[in-house]
């Protein structure tokens, strides 16, 4: 059921009784719930299982989920974003630190790789799981994790080994032509090396296109636009090889997000020191990993804050990257 159908079902609905929550209260509760639903939709579209992303979404009452994707963003709202009338900017220790990140980043040897390699990553993870339709997330255990990602086109046939399970990245052979797969080099939320080499690395310029790709996507209702920005760079850095130019433009593009902030002492889920950058609303906080010495990337941790107490919904510690010939083979 897509998004017209559903506006149109609720508006063929009698009126319920009047709510006995605020109107600020109720909206926000709308927005949740559509960004909920959105994950839902988009998940159930893909071919293959990719990178975790907007993790750990529950049930979503549907007749609320019509009317809220913002229109018309690209450049035009990115301007309006960084304007003096716009939410506060990124703290001047955050963008301090993300400077020298996005220096550090760019320093780095950019490496010869062929179309027929893959990306190889291995980490360490954890995300919440919500049973029943439960209002309180259950962590799972800390588990590994590897995948395989074809440098250049997407329909190449990657690995996920995680809990034992061996997932092929390829498209489903039941999937039907409606939810056919567009090879070649993916997009921002499934990302090939390739595709990465290709992004702008002027940070303006990268960051609108970020919005453009979340607005054009359904993202943005509960997060807002700034959030799913964070949150879209968040899944770029963290489970790909980033080449050291368009890396450097995400770290700056990451300092022009309104929101933004540094958190000084942080400690990855397995249990190595390291400094945060981090963004922050009333129900989520993100929070991007560093080693406080090197400033290499260690992994990332989630946070629902709406129950009024942090819960963790999701770690990421990043222990290997390289480039493999095949898929299934380590380094």
């Amino acid at each position: 059921m897509n998004d017209d159908q559903i506006t149109e079902l609720a508006r063929l609905l009698p009126a319920g009784p009047e709510p006995d929550l605020s109107a600020d209260r109720l909206q926000m509760l709308k927005e949740r719930l559509m960004l909920e639903y959105r994950q839902e939709t988009r998940d159930s579209r893909l071919t293959w299982p990719t990178r975790p992303r907007r993790r750990a979404r529950r049930p979503v009452l549907a007749a609320l989920a019509g009317g809220a994707v913002l229109a018309g963003f690209g450049a035009t709202a990115l301007a309006l974003v960084l304007s003096s009338g716009g939410p506060a900017p990124a703290s001047p220790a955050a963008v301090e630190l993300l400077a020298k990140i996005a220096s550090t980043a760019a320093r780095q040897p950019a490496p010869a790789v062929s179309n027929l390699e893959f990306m190889y990553i291995k980490s360490e993870v954890s995300y919440a799981v919500y049973n029943n339709g439960s209002q309180t997330p259950t962590i799972e255990p800390l588990h590994e994790r590897q995948i395989w990602m074809p440098v250049a086109n997407v329909c190449d046939w990657g690995l996920v080994i995680e809990q034992g399970q061996r997932t092929s990245l390829a498209p489903s052979a039941g999937s039907g032509p409606s939810l056919a797969v567009k090879c070649g080099p993916g997009s921002l939320d499934n990302a090939t090396y390739r595709l990465l080499q290709s992004l702008p690395t002027d940070p303006r310029t990268l960051l609108s296109q970020i919005y453009g790709f979340d607005q054009a996507n359904g993202e943005g209702a509960a997060l807002g636009s700034d959030g799913e920005a964070f949150v879209t760079i968040g899944d770029l850095i963290r489970e790909t090889i980033v080449p050291p130019s368009t890396a450097a433009a995400l770290y700056r593009a990451a300092a022009l997000i309104p929101g933004v902030t540094l958190i000084s002492r942080v400690t990855t889920v397995e249990g190595r020191p390291g400094i945060a950058i981090a963004w922050t609303n009333s129900q989520s906080r993100y929070e991007w990993i560093f080693d406080p010495t090197t400033l290499q990337y260690l992994g990332e941790r989630d946070y629902d804050l709406s129950t009024g107490r942090p819960v963790v919904t999701g770690n990421a510690a990043v222990l290997q990257r390289a480039f493999v010939s095949k898929a299934g083979q380590l380094p």
